[in-house]
């Protein structure tokens, strides 16, 4: 869908508190006015759910009221499709000037399809933000997108079956449940009716792709890649990734506890007693108002591993204005990001935004807890698109019973001959 608005332009930066209330009215009069004197026209693409399009909108429009002399075109994408359309774009021509991007940064900023930001960004918001929450904008020690939220993950669990099972949920880091006990309890409670599974033990909502399948890795002590992002073999097929795919295909296969084709909302109906889930599921499970869950935290094994991340936004390298892309890419990502959090239902990538009330309390402590002190980021290689899509074939491939070994040696040898040739 593509909607035409309009909205005001640039905003000076201040440098240090304004002192006192009069101070402060005097900045405020004074970016008013400049900003008011300031026209243009900007094109920005992003791609969500429904929910979270409308969040955005929103924010659009509260920049929009502020700036009403900028006109907007804003289209979204279905994730699918969403980096192939920017790609087809900029080769004619015609990307969009401020885009939502995530992982894929290194790619674009790669292909010269990306402006490099670092003489944007301030100090004072590089020191606010938290480190983890920078990485997936970083390639070659520059600066190319900026995020616009983060998101962390969980077990949540059926709070009224827990309690009739007598079964206690960790709150604490320390306290989280191993791959052993994980299983266990999993197995404990799932259930079937002859060859009829009518509860599964655990499910995982991202289904088999690299969200999912990154931390079980990482929390065995391996990676996907080398260091160097060059290779694979040795590191996707090394024994810790092939220990920890081989944990994942027994949950499938072996011990019966997952499926891989869940029935929908299977866990807000009481088809499914566990799930594997990011912070921004609390969104959907709202739908469920008299459903009531808890959320332990992520399991472990050698130790904890949390994938963090989410949307960034850049700027096209090409853009016509870069200082009124660059005022829009600010207003979404710092001076509005409470309010994007609030509506959006992601966690704050910013420290001062963390530390309002409404985070004070479980399960965001929970999260902003783990993404502090156990995240860990997807590969920020240039052919991550290309990993992504061997990764997740062999996530589910694995999962339906492929032998895990022999499909991870391939994947990892297709890797190998792509990365070689970037």
């Amino acid at each position: 869908m593509t909607t035409t608005r309009q909205g005001i332009s640039r905003r000076t930066f201040l440098k240090g508190a304004a002192a006192g209330t009069a101070v402060a009215a005097s900045v405020a009069g004074a970016r008013s006015a400049h900003t008011a004197t300031m026209k243009g026209e900007l094109r920005v693409w992003t791609s969500g759910s429904p929910e979270v399009e409308v969040a955005f909108d929103k924010l659009m429009g509260d920049y929009m009221k502020a700036r009403p002399n900028v006109k907007i075109i804003h289209e979204s994408a279905p994730y699918e499709q969403y980096f192939t359309k920017i790609t087809t774009a900029a080769a004619g021509g015609g990307a969009p000037d401020v885009f939502w991007i995530d992982i894929n940064t290194a790619g674009f900023a790669k292909r010269g399809l990306l402006m490099q930001l670092d003489k944007f960004v301030g100090k004072a918001y590089v020191e606010d933000a938290f480190p983890i929450a920078l990485q997936e904008g970083m390639w070659n020690n520059a600066r190319w997108s900026v995020p616009m939220h983060e998101i962390a993950s969980g077990i949540y669990v059926n709070k009224k079956l827990f309690a009739e099972k007598k079964i206690t949920v960790p709150r604490e880091l320390s306290q989280a449940w191993t791959w052993e006990q994980l299983k266990d309890l999993a197995v404990s409670l799932t259930e079937r009716s002859g060859d009829v599974t009518t509860r599964w033990g655990i499910g995982f909502e991202r289904g088999f792709n690299d969200w999912i399948i990154m931390p079980y890795i990482m929390a065995n002590g391996g990676a996907p890649l080398s260091p160097d992002l060059k290779k694979a073999t040795g590191y996707l097929n090394g024994p810790a990734a092939v220990e920890a795919y081989t944990f994942f295909q027994k949950l499938h296969q072996e011990w019966k506890v997952a499926s891989v084709s869940p029935p929908p909302d299977a866990f807000p109906t009481g088809k499914m007693a566990m799930i594997d889930a990011v912070s921004t599921y609390t969104k959907a499970l709202a739908k469920f108002p008299t459903f009531e869950y808890d959320v332990a935290p992520a399991s472990r094994r050698k130790k904890q591993a949390v994938m963090t991340g989410g949307w960034n936004v850049g700027m096209y390298k090409k853009t016509k204005d870069p200082a009124l892309a660059w005022d829009l890419i600010d207003y979404i990502t710092r001076e509005k990001h409470s309010q994007w959090i609030i509506d959006s239902g992601y966690l704050p990538c910013l420290k001062s935004v963390a530390k309002e009330q409404r985070y004070s309390t479980f399960p965001w402590t929970l999260f902003l807890e783990q993404m502090e002190k156990s995240s860990v980021v997807r590969p920020a290689t240039p052919e991550y698109g290309y990993c992504e899509d061997q990764w997740d074939k062999a996530t589910e491939d694995i999962a339906k019973g492929a032998p895990v070994q022999a499909t991870l040696d391939k994947a990892a040898a297709l890797i190998d001959a792509r990365l070689k040739r970037g």
